[in-house]
């Protein structure tokens, strides 16, 4: 009887000492799809630089250059505050890969590859491509984009495949309206739906998985496009290597 007595008073003690810091902090809510959207947008705009890829997965998709038709694959590229791009895209001319750096600033665009010996020439890649519309301003570019998303919902807490820890949204929109996300070098059509990727700790946008629905054109690869737009190392110090004089 004193044995148990003991242990009562002992599991009574324990309790006690769990409870002595008091209760537990009520862990805040998660903000709303709308405000996680709003937050990002705002600290995007706070950005120097950032870099910047597209990856293209599914159905081709070929628009018209000053060199011809091509077969967009994907693009890697930093920009710089305010009007500054330079990438390097990987498209397919004919049966020809190419890699062609790019250089933009404001709708000035200069090209180079191995078809013009490497050197910069002043031409165009992709109508209306203007780097001073990604972040610059408040009604075009990734805030245009964001604020065209709808039927938002919240996915919930993930990690991205380098651990960061994500919000993840998803939502729906027009392709015309998201093609705005990466300025226009993609031309999106339909409506299509957008998955959102965001930075739990710092707030900012990381990651777009776009699926664009099959537009009827022919193409070997039938079936949806699904573009894989990522932001990354932002406020990194800029390493541009652009023409001379531009």
């Amino acid at each position: 009887m004193r044995r148990l007595a003991l242990c009562l008073i002992l599991i009574v003690l324990v309790a006690a000492g769990c409870n002595a810091g008091g209760t537990s902090p009520t862990p805040e809510p998660t903000p709303s799809p709308a405000d996680l959207l709003l937050q990002a947008s705002s600290n995007t705009r706070a950005a120097s630089t950032l870099r910047v890829s597209v990856d293209r997965a599914g159905a081709e998709y070929f628009f018209e250059t000053d060199f011809g038709v091509v077969l967009f694959n994907s693009l890697k590229g930093q920009y710089v505050a305010p009007d500054v791009i330079q990438a390097s895209a990987r498209v397919l001319l004919g049966n020809l890969p190419l890699d062609v750096d790019i250089f933009a600033r404001g709708a000035d665009q200069w090209i180079r590859g191995v078809f013009t010996n490497m050197e910069w020439q002043n031409a165009i890649l992709a109508e209306g491509f203007d780097p001073q519309t990604l972040i610059a301003t408040e009604d075009s570019g990734l805030q245009a984009a964001l604020k065209s998303l709808r039927n938002l919902s919240f996915v919930g807490e993930t990690a991205l495949e380098d651990g960061t820890a994500a919000y993840h949204l998803s939502s729906v929109a027009n392709g015309e309206d998201v093609s705005a996300l990466i300025v226009n070098i993609v031309q999106m059509t339909g409506e299509v739906t957008v998955d959102v990727f965001i930075d739990r700790e710092r707030l900012l946008p990381l990651k777009f998985v776009i699926v664009q629905p099959p537009t009827g054109a022919q193409t070997a690869t039938p079936g949806p496009t699904t573009w894989t737009i990522e932001f990354y190392d932002f406020d990194a110090d800029p390493e541009l290597n652009g023409p001379e004089g531009a």
